[in-house]
């Protein structure tokens, strides 16, 4: 979008309505993006644990030098070079593991592709869901498709009782 085509969209509109988006959009992690050697290293076994196939053996050089945020978890992460999961393109990938094992774990794709086109891939069913041995594919996202696939931790709340 052009200056003058930004300009066009915003004339009329108060700057208090615009004032959050822009901290909100400032304020957002950025992606970081790895090497081709690294990115190779990694990918497979990202490719695996995206698709709910396998979880990724984090033990590896690769994976231990994936980029860290502030709390010390993986930070997003933006694929150097064309990526697929499910033969669709992603244009970043999140992650989360709880080094506990309580929470759990969960792979998320930001993809480049419709809907649609995620569920079919994806053999998702109605609820735009499947079960894998490994844990559980989701689709979320309305204008930008996110496939997660999230494996559970040993949390168990079935004890739980409010008193």
């Amino acid at each position: 979008m052009t200056l003058t085509q930004w300009r066009a969209c915003v004339r009329g509109v108060p700057m208090k309505s615009l004032a959050p988006l822009l901290v909100g959009v400032l304020a957002a992690p950025a992606a970081h993006a790895l090497d081709a050697a690294q990115w190779q290293a990694v990918a497979p076994t990202l490719q695996a644990a995206l698709e709910c196939r396998t979880k990724p053996d984090t033990t590896g050089a690769a994976w231990t030098s994936l980029p860290r945020d502030a709390e010390g978890g993986i930070a997003a992460i933006k694929p150097p070079a064309p990526f697929l999961v499910f033969g669709l393109p992603v244009r970043e990938v999140a992650i989360f593991i709880d080094a506990s094992g309580e929470l759990g774990e969960s792979y998320t794709a930001d993809l480049g592709a419709s809907l649609a086109a995620v569920r079919k891939a994806a053999k998702l069913n109605a609820e735009d869901g499947r079960t894998t041995p490994m844990g559980d594919l989701t689709l979320g996202g309305d204008t930008s498709p996110k496939l997660t696939c999230t494996v559970a931790g040993a949390y168990d709340e079935s004890d739980y009782q409010e008193d």
